[in-house]
């Protein structure tokens, strides 16, 4: 099977069977799929597009008709892998697609389950390494390792003990962290990492890096929260436990870095299984409107939805071309630089040439899915004062998907919070959503911080935790 825009291509060699994704079937009010007969097929050629034109394969059929099968921009791969196929089958060589299918197996569907534990309340504070590898979508590898957290943080808070069980006396006889990550770095080579809530262990292995002095190892990296919520799934939340239970995945000792860290890359698994998809973890992601986020040494990019589609075709062309190197590299670019991806034909980097379609039409912008609501509600004056967020004064920056910034104004208002829109003398916490680059909320934030405000910055998880809007809390 071969993932094309909006349609699930199935090959035998008898037929050409394309059939609508649930979303492109609910647009265009239609579910039928399509076939053609392998026999009826005199001719196929291929247009395999590039980071901002659609790729095309288009069959000729006898009568002189033709059927076109169109593909994300980005996605040259997927138009030659179905031409492939195409001519097999007209040999009488294609795959048995159902043994393929009964098997679980995901040609292409390689990455490494990741998760970490840590000591104390500072992300980079690891004491567990757990790795999960799988090539095709079959495990074939894992590791857990227990560490020593870098000597700046190496204090074991009570209420991270009571939720994973590790004490100091457990790692005393372990390798640094740095150790560790240089055994990690040699197990995941070049595959992209899989985490349940992604920020927070990508965030962890880079501060463990800043902590020790070790090199920040490039990497790209998916996220099963994000990914999960973006499905609207019928379930109570979108913990990894929820989770786990939904798509029939083992987790008998949660809390446990390599039982986690199999839980979430069964559960991407389960996503992209249910999405009949076929290929790369990448294109999985980029077909489902993410951008896979990166690990660099300057810092980490979120995971992060993509509307109109150009960040993750150009994500696509770039590591076609470059692999991982390339795609942290452009990441790492100064925004406007040209060494972050490739521009649209002659357009400039300018903010009036970004977001355009081919057709000349704006994309959607992306800040219009964080738009600022117009009235800022009022605090809850009997609001319990036991509550984080009471008589704090909270903004808020970057993306908070699936949720809407005047929800979240409510709830931080029902805790007897004060909602500012920016960030001023009177911000005691600011909460960061995804975004990919730096927000001006959080440097402005950062300098008070250090002519000596006290701001507290929560990354977007914590706040979710505190309002019951479900889902996992880091650790």
């Amino acid at each position: 099977m071969i993932s094309a825009h909006g349609a699930l291509v199935t090959v035998t060699n008898s037929k050409v069977v394309w059939r609508p994704s649930p979303l492109a079937a609910a647009l265009a009010g239609e579910s039928d799929e399509h076939s053609v007969d392998v026999a009826d097929i005199t001719e196929v050629t291929t247009e395999p597009g590039d980071g901002w034109q659609e790729g095309r394969l288009t069959i000729t059929l006898g009568a002189g008709d033709t059927k076109v099968v169109r593909f994300a921009p980005g996605e040259a791969s997927q138009v030659e892998a179905l031409a492939s196929l195409v001519a097999a089958a007209r040999r009488g060589e294609a795959p048995d697609v159902d043994n393929a299918e009964a098997s679980g197996a995901i040609p292409g569907f390689d990455f490494v389950g990741f998760d970490v534990e840590t000591a104390n309340p500072n992300w980079g504070s690891i004491c567990q390494i757990g790795l999960v590898k799988f090539v095709d979508g079959e495990e074939v590898d894992r590791v857990s390792w227990l560490c020593q957290p870098p000597e700046s943080c190496n204090q074991f808070e009570p209420g991270n003990v009571a939720i994973h069980g590790i004490t100091a006396d457990d790692v005393a006889d372990a390798p640094g962290v740095a150790d560790r990550i240089d055994a990690m770095i040699d197990f995941v080579g070049d595959l992209p990492l899989v985490a349940h809530n992604a920020q927070f262990d990508a965030s962890a292995l880079h501060s463990a890096c800043v902590a020790t002095g070790h090199p920040v190892p490039p990497m790209l990296f998916a996220c099963t929260l994000a990914q999960s919520r973006a499905e609207r799934l019928d379930v109570r939340n979108h913990r990894l436990p929820t989770l786990s239970e939904y798509f029939s995945v083992g987790l008998d000792n949660h809390h446990d870095a390599c039982a986690d860290a199999a839980a979430c890359a069964g559960i991407m698994l389960g996503l992209a299984r249910r999405a009949h998809h076929t290929g790369s973890l990448a294109s999985f992601v980029h077909s489902s409107g993410f951008v896979l986020g990166t690990i660099e040494q300057a810092k980490v990019t979120p995971v992060t939805r993509d509307r109109s589609g150009t960040r993750s075709a150009a994500q696509a062309e770039l590591l076609a071309a470059g692999g991982v190197q390339a795609v942290v590299e452009a990441a790492a670019a100064p925004r406007g630089s040209n060494q972050a991806g490739p521009k649209r034909g002659g357009q400039s980097g300018s903010g009036k040439g970004s977001g355009a379609s081919s057709d000349g039409q704006r994309g959607p912008a992306p800040w219009q899915s964080v738009a600022t609501p117009d009235k800022v509600p009022e605090p809850n004056v009997d609001a319990s004062p036991d509550s984080p967020l009471y008589g704090q004064h909270v903004t808020l920056t970057g993306e908070f998907e699936p949720f809407d910034k005047g929800t979240l104004w409510n709830g931080i208002a029902e805790h007897g919070g004060q909602v500012g829109k920016n960030v001023t003398k009177k911000t005691t916490l600011l909460v960061v959503g995804a975004w990919n680059s730096v927000t001006s909320k959080e440097k402005r934030a950062k300098e008070l911080q250090e002519n000596g405000q006290e701001i507290q910055i929560w990354q977007a998880d914590r706040l979710l935790s505190v309002l019951g809007l479900d889902d996992e809390p880091p650790f």
